[in-house]
C-alpha cells in the first residue's frame, strides 16, 4: 500500500520473519491434513505468508514481471491480506468458543471485498496502489477505498487481539497460553501497522513508511513463533518422557538386575536405554512403571520381618513428613529387601509388605516412582541399610549399589 523505507535491519527483519511464517506453513501441512480443527489456524497462517510475501518490493517485483499487470498484482495482494485477516478472525472465534459469530464475520468480509473493488473501480486511472506521500507521485485509489481496507483490518485485529489475551488467561496448559500471547502480540503489531497506514493515508507524513519493515517483521516473527508452539508439542512430551527415563533407570535397574523376570528386555547402559526410548516414549514409560512396580512385588518375600515398621520409624525419626513420606519408607523398605535378596536370605510365605502408594493415574504414579528413585539413592536409605545390616548380623548383607 506503500513504498518502503530504507534497506537495512529491518528488511533483514522482515525477510527473516516472512521466512518463519512460511517454514510454520509448511510445517503445520501435515498436521491440518490430518486434524479438521488445526485447519483454520494453518490456513490463516498461509494466506498470512503469502500477504507478507507480496508487501515485500522483490516479491511484488516478481509478480508484476509474471502477471504484466501491477495493477491486478497490488489488488489481488489487498484481497489476500484481507482474506487472511478473516482467517485469522474466524479461526480465533471459533477458540474462544464463538461460533455462531462465524457467518458474520464471512459476510462482512464479503461485503467488505465487494465495496473494495467497486471503490477501486471507480477511483481515477491508477496502476499501483501505492499510496502518495506528497503531491505529483503517482495517482493511487481514493482515501475511501484505503479506509475501507484498512479499517477492516484494524478492527478484525483489535478484535482478535482482546480474544486472544482473554482466552490466554482462561487456559491452564501453558503451551497453549504461550501461543496465543505470542500470537496475540503479532496480531497487535499488525494492528499497530494498520493504523499507521491509517494515519498515513490521512496525512502523508512521510517519515511513517520508514516504521513499516520493523512492524511487519516483529509481527511475522511473533506470529509465526505463536502458530509453531504447538508444533513442539510431541517433541516436549518427548523430552520430558526421557527425562523421567533417565532418573528412573537406576532404580529399574537395581530392580531388574535381581528379578529379571518383570522386564521384556534385559538391562542396558543409560544411554542405550535412553535412545531407544525416543520413538516410543509414552510406552515405554508406562512399561518402565510397570516393570518397577513388578520389581518391587517380587522383593516381598525377601522382606526382613518388621523391616516394614522400621522404614517408617526411620523416616519419622529424619522428619520427613510430607507427601513424600510414603516414597521415602518404600525406599528404605526395598533396599533392605533388595540387599536381602542379594544375600539368597528367603522368607517364603510373608505378608506383603510392599507400601501401596503412587496415585490414581499415570502422572501421579511417576511423580511417587521419580521420589521413591531420588529417595533410593540418598543418604536416608543408606543409613537405614546399615541400621538393618547390624540388626541382622547373621545375614550378610551388601549395600546396595
Amino acid at each position: 500500500m506503500t513504498d518502503r523505507g530504507p534497506q537495512g535491519f529491518f528488511e533483514q527483519l522482515e525477510w527473516f520473519g516472512i521466512a518463519l511464517m512460511w517454514i510454520v506453513t509448511l510445517l503445520r501441512a501435515p498436521v491440518a491434513a490430518r486434524t479438521p480443527q488445526q485447519r483454520p489456524l494453518w490456513l490463516a497462517v498461509g494466506l498470512a505468508s503469502v500477504a507478507m510475501t507480496l508487501q515485500l518490493p522483490e516479491a511484488a517485483g516478481l509478480a508484476r514481471a509474471v502477471v504484466d499487470s501491477p495493477h491486478t498484482v497490488s489488488l489481488v495482494k489487498e484481497i489476500v491480506g484481507l482474506l487472511a485477516a478473516t482467517a485469522v478472525f474466524t479461526f480465533v472465534s471459533a477458540l474462544v468458543g464463538l461460533r455462531r459469530t462465524q457467518l458474520t464475520i464471512l459476510a462482512t468480509a464479503i461485503l467488505t471485498l465487494i465495496a473494495l473493488v467497486t471503490l477501486c473501480m471507480l477511483s481515477p486511472p491508477h496502476t499501483r496502489h501505492v499510496v502518495p506521500s506528497a503531491p505529483g507521485q503517482e495517482a493511487s485509489p481514493d482515501t475511501w477505498y484505503w479506509g475501507v481496507l484498512l479499517g477492516y483490518h484494524l478492527v478484525a485485529n483489535v478484535a482478535c487481539l482482546v480474544a486472544c489475551w482473554g482466552c490466554g488467561r482462561q487456559v491452564t496448559s501453558t503451551l497453549t497460553r504461550a501461543g496465543l500471547v505470542l500470537f496475540g502480540t503479532g496480531i497487535a503489531l499488525s494492528a499497530l501497522l494498520m493504523g499507521l497506514s491509517l494515519s498515513h493515508v490521512l496525512t502523508r507524513d512521510a517519515a511513517i513508511p520508514h516504521l513499516f519493515p520493523a512492524i511487519s517483521g516483529a509481527e511475522a516473527v511473533f506470529m509465526a513463533a505463536g502458530a509453531a508452539l504447538p508444533l513442539l508439542r510431541g517433541p516436549l512430551r518427548i523430552a520430558r518422557n526421557v527425562t523421567v527415563l533417565y532418573r528412573l533407570h537406576p532404580l529399574w535397574r537395581a530392580l531388574v538386575r535381581v528379578s529379571p523376570e518383570v522386564t521384556l528386555t534385559a538391562p542396558r547402559s543409560r544411554a542405550v536405554d535412553l535412545l531407544s526410548a525416543v520413538r516410543h516414549s509414552d510406552l515405554r514409560l508406562y512399561r518402565r512403571a510397570i516393570e518397577i512396580r513388578d520389581g518391587l512385588l517380587a522383593l516381598e518375600d525377601f522382606s526382613p520381618a518388621g523391616s516394614l515398621a522400621r522404614a517408617r520409624d526411620h523416616v519419622r525419626a529424619a522428619r520427613i513428613a510430607d507427601a513424600s513420606a510414603e516414597a521415602a519408607v518404600t525406599a528404605c523398605w526395598a533396599s533392605a529387601a533388595l540387599a536381602n535378596k542379594r544375600s539368597g536370605a528367603v522368607t517364603p510365605g510373608r505378608p506383603s509388605g510392599l507400601p501401596q502408594s503412587g496415585g490414581g493415574d499415570m502422572a501421579e504414579e511417576l511423580d511417587f516412582l521419580l521420589q521413591l528413585a531420588r529417595f533410593f539413592r540418598s543418604a536416608l536409605a543408606a543409613s537405614f541399610l546399615c541400621a538393618e545390616e547390624q540388626r541382622h548380623q547373621p545375614v550378610p548383607f551388601r549395600r546396595v549399589s
